[in-house]
């Protein structure tokens, strides 16, 4: 059976969707723009070892500390009406001006200025009061509250402190496996129906993933050090929110957590907005300094059935509540539907796409070919490759086939990298 009618009337149906289905009419406060943009994010990490202090603003809803799409540590974000940010920036100002010049000016020489008021503030948010609670994932927002900011003791502890008495940050990088199962990197047109990248942004200080692939579960590969100094902590201390396990490196008995190596699986299923992965330092003096933060977005405009904890199908939406903002840099709207045929291992073997007011449904091969025609039994016997791209006329996420058609014979139908 031919089936390329059918996707011309999808192409069409897909072409005609509105260009607003990711956009807010509300403009987006910077720190959520610095959260979601690749380039604003980049900005602020090179803020964060200069010595320029800064605040931004994260709007007045406080949801927003949960729905950010990625925990920008290295940035300060501050929930409240308008003019919150600048009464922020003015504390933190201060707090900068209270600490000894000659200390001062050794770390902004060393760019460590505010990675120190980074980590004034943490440790003297309200509820804060020994190593355990600093530690825990709950103590450190994606934005704070202007309560968070107590201007006294701020600066009371900055006159305290010494060069002896400065936690220093942590450096986290971010490894893919070569393994299929779990899958760890997942590539654009390839590996998931879209055109974007999955990683935001890997910068030292922060990485932000973005889950396209339909694998419930992924692995990837972090390691930290201290900066500026790498051999500083004398341990590293990891925590992490629900939907993800940490184990040690299983290549040698040396690279486990405490030494700053982590294996991390993520369990899609297993939370809702974000997963976040924090590495916290801990040094000589038995300080933990800022954590640096590995956050992976769920994105709630593709929204994942499941059915006895197997992936059933991925709706994707225009809108949902938990996209207060416009989220246009990590994700083009698009409204249609997968669903997904699984064997017994869990392992994809096809899906079928269907759109909102269309009859028709398309199917796909496991590793995202359209199938032209099909076997009695539903095996591919010929397709074509999709590339996936952002229309420049409507915003909208389109594809289309490219390349020649592929033939395979019965029993040779093909098979997606990865396995459940």
């Amino acid at each position: 059976m031919r089936l390329a009618r059918h996707y011309q009337l999808v192409l069409l149906a897909t072409v005609s969707l509105s260009a607003t289905a990711s956009r807010c009419a509300e403009p987006s406060p910077d720190a959520w723009r610095t959260a979601v943009d690749r380039a604003a994010a980049e900005e602020a990490n090179r803020a964060y070892t200069s010595g320029v202090v800064r605040c931004e603003w994260a709007g007045e809803n406080p949801r927003v500390a949960a729905l950010m799409p990625a925990n920008v540590a290295f940035n300060f974000a501050v929930v409240g009406d308008s003019n919150a940010a600048s009464r922020v920036t003015k504390i933190l100002s201060e707090t900068a001006d209270a600490i000894d010049p000659a200390l001062r000016g050794n770390l902004e020489r060393l760019g460590l200025l505010n990675p120190t008021l980074q980590w004034l503030v943490r440790s003297c948010r309200p509820g804060i009061t020994n190593a355990a609670t600093y530690l825990g994932v709950n103590a450190h927002p994606a934005a704070f509250r202007e309560e968070d900011f107590d201007a006294a003791k701020l600066k009371a502890v900055a006159q305290s402190i010494t060069s002896k008495g400065i936690a220093l940050p942590v450096r986290v990088t971010v490894e893919y496996l070569d393994d299929p199962v779990p899958l760890s990197r997942a590539e654009p047109c390839v590996d998931y129906p879209d055109a974007m990248p999955e990683e935001t942004f890997a910068l030292p200080f922060g990485v932000g993933i973005v889950l396209r692939a339909p694998e419930r579960r992924r692995k990837f590969r972090l390691s930290a050090s201290t900066f500026p100094a790498p051999g500083m902590a004398t341990k590293y201390v990891w925590k992490w929110t629900g939907g993800v396990a940490i184990r040690p490196w299983p290549t040698t008995l040396a690279e486990v957590p405490a030494r700053g190596f982590a294996e991390v699986t993520v369990d899609a299923a297993g939370f809702g907005t974000r997963a976040d992965v924090f590495v916290f330092a801990q040094m000589p003096s038995g300080l933990y300094g800022p954590p640096s933060v590995v956050s992976i977005y769920n994105p709630p405009l593709a929204k994942r059935t499941y059915v006895k904890g197997r992936l059933k199908s991925i709706s994707y939406l225009k809108e949902s509540k938990s996209v207060p903002y416009d989220i246009g840099p990590i994700w083009a709207p698009r409204e249609w539907q997968d669903d997904f045929v699984l064997n017994g291992k869990g392992r994809i073997v096809s899906f079928s796409r269907t759109v909102p007011g269309s009859y028709a449904e398309e199917p796909f091969s496991a590793i995202g070919e359209l199938v032209l025609s099909m076997s009695a039994s539903g095996m591919p016997l010929v397709t074509r490759k999709v590339e996936y791209f952002v229309s420049p006329e409507t915003g909208t996420l389109s594809y289309r086939p490219v390349g020649e058609e592929k033939k395979y014979r019965l029993g040779e139908s093909p098979f997606r990298r990865s396995g459940e």
